[in-house]
């Protein structure tokens, strides 16, 4: 998938031996057909410059692609050097978890082994933290990933860190909580769901709030902060509460009404959905509602001087067209 005129299918092979490629001004980009992709592709379109227009190539399954390669199994043989190379492909909700993250991020490494980029950015995710639950948590805390996500995503993390030193590449880590976006998934794309079939309640007493963050604003830090190289959080900046967040989803759906429980009846009937599996509900899952988890993005708001997007502000104010992500 390339984005500017001319398109190239190299055939995919174990990458050879070969002479380095002078450095471009061009760009690579990893599952750019992808959630994240699209939006990378469209904020790289608003801000690339006309003349000279670098050229933006892509790896991945699809035959769309520059290189046509499954990163989970092989390498490939870029055509050229890449000034910035995107790595989006990973996952952290559903899938081979350790072939999308960690094969994945090791061929695409062995694949620039002979062309080195200038820069290399990757996101991750705030699962590298392993926290439950916890207040404004930045960069500084080590990393306790508990879940196969945070493991794998801290995993590539440390991948990519060893090989960039050692071939003089800038690196730039954006670990971010859930992600809003046309084509989300994970829980939140669980929660609009559930909203939409009329499933979800709002509880009485619940005020936990939770990080996210907007795609376009994943989108526009990758971009801004190619250059620059570190490890950086990205949140909305404004944590909003699930009750929030969820009237806020419920309006994309055509304002959706969402009913409340008080806390007494929804602590008994998930009592009940532990005996009787109802819609994954159950003490667990009520346990998680009342949990605040937000992470602190102060040192990427410094870096950039970028405000990210308020997420519910986002969802109940943008005009959305057939052209909108």
């Amino acid at each position: 998938m390339t984005s500017t005129i001319h398109c190239e299918f190299p055939a995919c092979q174990q990458p050879e031996q070969s002479t380095p490629f002078p450095m471009t001004n061009d760009i690579l980009i990893t599952a750019a057909g992808g959630f994240l992709g699209k939006y990378l592709i469209d904020e790289l379109k608003r801000t690339l410059p006309a003349e000279p227009a670098p050229a933006v190539h892509s790896a991945g399954l699809s035959p769309f692609n520059d290189y046509v390669v499954n990163l989970a199994k092989e390498q490939f043989e870029p055509s050229r050097g890449y000034r910035t190379v995107f790595h989006l492909l990973g996952g952290c909700h559903e899938g081979d978890l350790a072939a999308l993250n960690v094969a994945c991020t090791r061929n695409l490494l062995a694949s620039l082994e002979t062309n080195p980029p200038q820069n290399l950015v990757y996101v991750s995710s705030t699962e590298v933290y392993g926290a439950e639950e916890g207040v404004e948590i930045n960069e500084n805390r080590e990393p306790e990933p508990v879940s196969q996500a945070g493991k794998t995503k801290l995993e590539a993390e440390t991948l990519l860190r060893e090989w960039c030193a050692a071939h003089n590449v800038r690196l730039t880590i954006l670990r971010s909580p859930d992600i809003v976006g046309t084509g989300m998934k994970g829980p939140l794309r669980r929660l609009v769901n559930s909203i939409y079939r009329g499933n979800y309640h709002h509880i009485d007493d619940e005020t936990a709030r939770l990080s996210v963050v907007h795609a376009t604003d994943v989108a526009r830090a990758m971009v801004m902060l190619q250059d620059t190289g570190g490890i950086y959080n990205i949140t909305d900046g404004v944590n909003p509460t699930r009750h929030d967040l969820a009237e806020a989803f419920a309006k994309r759906l055509n304002n959706k009404r969402i009913y409340t429980l008080r806390a007494k009846r929804a602590r008994t009937f998930a009592r009940v959905c532990d005996f009787i599996p109802l819609l994954g509900y159950g003490r667990k899952a009520l346990a998680e509602r009342y949990r605040t988890l937000t992470f602190d993005d102060s040192r990427l708001r410094r870096t950039t001087g970028m405000t990210p997007a308020s997420v519910v502000d986002y969802l109940t104010t943008h005009n959305y067209d057939e052209n909108s992500l």
